[in-house]
């Protein structure tokens, strides 16, 4: 199913989300009250890929229902980074810039439900909040380190792993 656009009904229950969000905290309200007219909602199903890693893209996914696995690829091997739960979000790097997604994301066992903020939505945020940017750099800069740590733990593992 393509995305589609949020109905007036949902308004209330996705503005919730929005102010949940680290980067939105101290947003007006009325911003984010303007953001809801632009952004669309997806369902995807249980084990689809939603983005692939390498993928350019220009979005924000906020999951409001279920789950998702980030996971990259590692000497050849699929590597978990995290799943990440209702609430919670993925793609923020491309706000700033479109960019290849630096991994894949897997809708989970029970599929999930997305909001997405497209690009130029977080174009007209910045020009009233200017440093939505600089909040948006401070997670990316956590998200990569945390990433950089993984495949650390993984290629140690490897190493110290019997020979059989």
């Amino acid at each position: 199913m393509p995305a589609s656009e949020l109905t007036p009904k949902e308004y209330l229950s996705v503005l919730g989300i929005l102010k949940k969000i680290d980067f939105f905290q101290n947003v007006p309200e009325e911003e984010l009250k303007n953001v809801l007219f632009s952004l669309q909602k997806d369902k995807v199903e249980a084990n689809k890929t939603i983005l692939f890693q390498g993928e350019i893209s220009n979005r924000l996914f906020i999951i409001r229902e279920g789950s998702v696995v980030i996971s990259t690829k590692n000497k050849g091997q699929k590597l978990v980074l995290a799943q990440l739960d209702a609430g919670t979000y993925f793609g923020e790097i491309s706000l700033l810039r479109p960019i290849s997604a630096t991994a894949t994301v897997t809708a989970g066992e029970a599929g999930v439900d997305l909001i997405i903020l497209p690009h130029e939505s977080m174009n007209s945020i910045s020009k009233k909040i200017p440093d939505i940017h600089e909040r948006i750099e401070k997670v990316i800069e956590s998200r990569l380190a945390s990433k950089k740590k993984a495949k650390e733990v993984d290629e140690n593992a490897e190493e110290t792993a019997p020979n059989s």
